[in-house]
């Protein structure tokens, strides 16, 4: 039996797959957060002290990816569901 995908709720979809990169991406926000407070400390010209790498980026990825992925999953799925209206959706195959 061929089944045909008419349409996605985009909302729903969209945060399922946001929220699963946010999951995925937790373990290298620990891992980094770990790292910038056992990171040496590089002086800069003015004497001031920050950290040699960026670690705070990758402790903020798990939400920037989140967002990212929402935004653009919702994006995906708008133009699937006018594209599937015109020429049809994914289509598979089942058996009983």
């Amino acid at each position: 039996m061929k089944i045909q995908i008419k349409s996605f709720s985009s909302h729903q979809s969209s945060k399922i797959i946001a929220l699963t990169f946010f999951v995925l991406m937790l373990p290298f926000s620990v891992i980094s957060i770990l790292f910038f407070f056992l990171a040496p400390e590089v002086g800069t010209s003015n004497g001031d002290t920050m950290p040699s790498f960026p670690f705070l980026f990758f402790a903020f990825a798990p939400i920037f990816y989140g967002v990212m992925f929402y935004l653009m999953q919702r994006l995906f799925f708008f133009v699937y569901n006018r594209l599937a209206k015109k020429f049809g959706g994914f289509e598979f195959e089942t058996s009983e």
